[in-house]
């Protein structure tokens, strides 16, 4: 319930902006629509790193994610908090530029180039480092897209912590309905830890409560078979419950 109360109330603000008659900023965009600026957030019942695949807490938590996309280059920035004010890994804020590639119609490579910074304690605590993320999207057909990405972690200032996680996703998206099916392999290139993760997810997507509001909600399970460093990276098995909104 206290977690529920917090998130109603964070997202008053964006209800609000989001009912406001919209006709003047569209009367002024209509003609070159060159530009997407999107916020969202989003109430999880545990924690989870899209690009590491792991639990990394078992309490409720709440991000928010700003993106202002172009047509070939963007920028992302993603903060995540734990609702129990514990020093949880959930306790992070990433902030990366990216440029899309496009190779023909259906292929697609987006490098991003930042910072994650880890916040369990204070703005940036250590661990907080240069990140690089590596994208490779092919749209099979409207609905189904096949997707790999790629996260080096600690490449500056601790390279002794350097790491490398892989995500593999096969998405599903028509309608209102959004499914995936993922894996991660944080391998051993860099450093002696190594883990896997499979995951699947179910969303239902895109319910328009207002000219630019969306709402979604779903469930995504995970489950961690194999890891070689339970003590940095127990295996942990869970259904995430999610709910969150969208303002474009």
């Amino acid at each position: 319930m206290r977690a529920l109360v917090i998130f109603l109330l964070l997202l008053f603000p964006v209800t609000v902006w989001a009912n406001i008659d919209p006709l003047d900023s569209i009367q002024k965009t209509k003609k070159e629509n060159t530009s997407n600026l999107k916020l969202s957030t989003r109430l999880h019942s545990m924690g989870q790193f899209s690009y590491g695949g792991r639990i990394v807490s078992d309490n409720p938590t709440l991000d928010f994610n700003f993106t202002y996309d172009r047509k070939t280059w963007g920028l992302q920035v993603f903060k995540a908090m734990d609702l129990h004010n514990e020093p949880t890994q959930i306790n992070f804020m990433l902030a990366v530029i990216n440029k899309n590639f496009h190779l023909g119609r259906k292929l697609t490579i987006t490098p991003s180039a930042g910072f994650i910074l880890e916040q369990c304690h204070s703005m940036a605590d250590k661990g907080s480092d240069v990140t690089l993320i590596l994208t490779t999207g092919y749209k099979i057909s409207k609905s189904f897209t096949i997707e790999h990405s790629t996260l080096f972690g600690n490449l500056v200032m601790e390279q002794e912590y350097k790491d490398w996680v892989n995500r593999f996703r096969i998405l599903y998206s028509k309608n209102h309905i959004d499914m995936g099916l993922m894996a991660w392999h944080n391998n051993k290139v860099f450093d002696s830890a190594e883990y896997m993760t499979f995951g699947s997810s179910l969303f239902y997507s895109r319910v328009r409560l207002s000219p630019a509001l969306m709402m979604n909600a779903g469930v995504t399970g995970l489950l961690m078979p194999y890891s070689n460093d339970i003590e940095d990276y127990p295996k942990k098995n869970g259904i995430i419950v999610t709910v969150g909104l969208v303002l474009d």
